[in-house]
């Protein structure tokens, strides 16, 4: 299976279980998912690659899922622009749905369900790989993201007011050390 089907294939697991997920709560899931896959020995590392974005890794390709006629992108008004395309299946058809992934899918998806988009995001920036990366590298998950165990519910849910604030904030948190870096090479050439 090549990559690009890798991550229809698994796209449509996820949606198949949790259908209607915003653009960032989906790529996340994929991400945390995919990791999940890759610890238990179902996937492997190489099967989906990332980039570092300020919102945390995005699956290469990711925008690529919207050709495919077996998921549908609606808009809905969130307050933020960037998250305002929802995720859904068009059809579910099983063949294309299930395989020996389908139930670990299943199980990681439902305990990640748990959690908000700014939990998620916020798991994502702690990843070893992600903090390696500047923005806009491509990646494979590393060893040291493989150490670290999929994210749990710690807090009690938040509302999605305050979930969208926390979204802005991690944004911004996440484009700061760019800037930082871009701004000291501009005072601090090298030679």
């Amino acid at each position: 299976m090549n990559k690009n089907q890798y991550l229809l294939q698994l796209a449509k697991q996820i949606l198949s279980v949790k259908n209607s997920l915003s653009k960032v709560y989906f790529a996340k899931l994929i991400y945390f998912v995919h990791k999940g896959l890759v610890q238990k020995g179902l996937s492997k590392k190489e099967d989906l690659k990332f980039i570092r974005m300020p919102l945390g890794p995005v699956p290469v390709g990711f925008r690529g899922i919207k050709k495919d006629s077996g998921i549908q992108i609606k808009e809905e008004d969130t307050g933020l622009i960037y998250n305002k395309q929802i995720y859904c299946l068009s059809t579910k058809n099983d063949k294309d749905i299930k395989d020996e992934r389908y139930d670990t899918v299943k199980i990681i998806v439902n305990n990640l369900s748990q959690l908000s988009t700014s939990e998620l995001v916020e798991h994502s920036h702690n990843e070893p790989s992600w903090k390696g990366h500047e923005n806009s590298e491509e990646y494979y998950l590393e060893n040291n993201d493989l150490k670290r165990s999929l994210p749990q519910k710690e807090r009690h849910a938040i509302n999605p007011e305050l979930d969208d604030q926390k979204l802005q904030a991690l944004l911004l948190s996440g484009m700061m050390d760019e800037i930082v870096e871009d701004s000291t090479s501009l005072e601090y050439p090298q030679k």
